[in-house]
């Protein structure tokens, strides 16, 4: 496959350049990522054929599925050149198949900039699941029977089928940005031929890549709950668009490789000025408070991070919103453990908690908490009651949405707007954030509050940015 070859053939390259992170490292396997996708054999994230087609004839021009429609309703990402990250044409058995890559999630923006690498701050699974699902349908009636050979056949039912399983209001994301965990569970029961129970969502915000290499070592995901000795985990989610267990361990090898790129990422730089003076004594406040959870953070010889494993803390402790932790429980570990690719997906011990993220790039990882409920380090630095209730997510990568003072999403506090986007919320907007959806709390993480004043957390967050 092309994506996986060019993986390999940069992360050759990249090793030419050292054992440790370079500037040079982090843009090869940045490159290698962004061309990434794990279609095969006709599965995956895929569109039905021909579809990608009739989006590069019409998005250059008048069509409906143009890019302000792909930003406003879907969430999808461009880069600085203006391509749709994540978005391939794969050809296969003289198909043309559309495709989606890693980095239509895993890349987005912060303050203007396109970070490969960094959780795609309004992404809409569900959504883009429920339009491709219409499309497709539209699609499949619109094609001559002559052109629908036993391949496209197979083919189109994959894509159509993946479309409609992911646009399943039962499993699916209430909010832009965030991606639901039972959507992956649920490929563990469909496997063995079981009804998929009710469960919570476990909605996430996407995390950023950089410093994955020696997270994934203590654990995958935010809670943990996945083993990430073996990278099974990695294709997750291509399991649940349709992938089969012979097809992944075809490719697994190429899995490993394209993992170990993940390792050379640096986080992005702060683009705007820093108070040297404040961010020391920031420092020195971190270092007796932040640091017993996130740990300190060192550099090598050439400035670069060195990446340490993140400390896992009970739910006791944190408090944050508790939902990605409810279907966590044995029940689950067992179809987990009967799954035929129990050998490389494996589950560690049953444990309630999450883990305290290491802060390197901190200032492009807004909304905060596990679950992006949170727009602004500052308001994390207050008691829960004290945090915004309700903010929009419209442009949040972009500079016009970018507080540098307060560190995170810039949101309009003003009472009359929160009154009234809470009754847009009420009406179902999905680029609403609402602190009252299920799952959506942002409870918890109250350390250090009361001990800093304003002038010490300014300092604080000061900091912060330089990591």
């Amino acid at each position: 496959m092309r994506s996986f070859l060019t993986v390999m053939l940069l992360l050759s390259s990249v090793r030419a350049f050292s054992s440790n992170l370079s500037i040079e490292a982090d843009q090869q396997a940045k490159q290698a990522f962004f061309e990434l996708n794990f279609f095969s054999e006709g599965r995956g994230m895929i569109m039905s054929p021909g579809l990608i087609s009739m989006y590069e004839f019409f998005v250059p021009g008048m069509g409906i599925i143009n890019q302000e429609f792909m930003q406003k309703n879907w969430g999808l990402a461009f880069d600085d050149a203006g391509r749709v990250s994540g978005l391939f044409k794969e050809r296969y058995k003289k198909l043309n198949v559309g495709t989606v890559g890693c980095v239509v999630c895993h890349s987005g923006r912060a303050a203007g900039q396109f970070v490969i690498g960094l959780g795609n701050k309004n992404v809409d699974v569900l959504k883009m699941a429920k339009d491709l699902y219409r499309i497709e349908k539209w699609w499949d009636g619109l094609k001559p029977d002559p052109l629908q050979s036993k391949t496209y056949l197979q083919v189109e039912d994959n894509a159509i089928n993946f479309a409609n399983y992911l646009s399943n209001e039962r499993l699916g994301n209430l909010t832009q940005g965030l991606v639901p965990i039972a959507f992956i569970r649920g490929w563990f029961y469909r496997v063995q031929g079981m009804d998929i129970p009710e469960m919570s969502k476990g909605q996430v915000k996407i995390p950023h890549l950089w410093g994955y290499g020696e997270k994934r070592k203590v654990g995958q995901f935010c809670d943990g709950f996945g083993d990430g000795s073996q990278l099974g985990w990695a294709v997750a989610v291509e399991l649940a668009a349709g992938q089969t267990a012979d097809t992944v361990r075809n490719y697994y090898d190429d899995v490993v490789q394209a993992e170990t790129a993940l390792e050379f990422f640096l986080p992005p730089k702060y683009p705007f000025e820093i108070d040297a003076d404040k961010a020391n004594y920031g420092k020195a406040l971190f270092q007796t408070s932040c640091a017993t959870c996130h740990g300190q953070y060192e550099k090598n010889e050439k400035g670069f991070p060195v990446y340490k494993a993140p400390r896992w803390i009970p739910w006791k402790t944190v408090q944050t919103d508790y939902d990605r932790l409810k279907s966590n429980r044995p029940a689950f570990r067992r179809v987990v453990e009967a799954s035929p690719l129990s050998d490389i997906i494996r589950i560690n011990i049953d444990k309630d908690g999450y883990f305290a993220p290491r802060l390197d790039g901190i200032w492009a990882r807004f909304p905060y908490l596990h679950n992006g409920s949170v727009p602004t380090l500052w308001d994390l630095l207050q008691k829960s009651e004290n945090r915004p209730v309700i903010f929009h997510l419209r442009d949040a990568g972009e500079e016009h949405r970018f507080d540098p003072e307060r560190l995170g999403l810039l949101i309009d506090r003003d009472e009359h707007t929160q009154k009234n986007l809470l009754h847009q919320s009420a009406q179902g907007k999905r680029d609403l954030y609402d602190i009252r959806r299920k799952g959506h709390s942002n409870q918890g993480h109250e350390f250090f509050i009361e001990k800093f004043d304003a002038e010490q957390k300014m300092a604080l967050i000061e900091y912060l940015k330089t990591l």
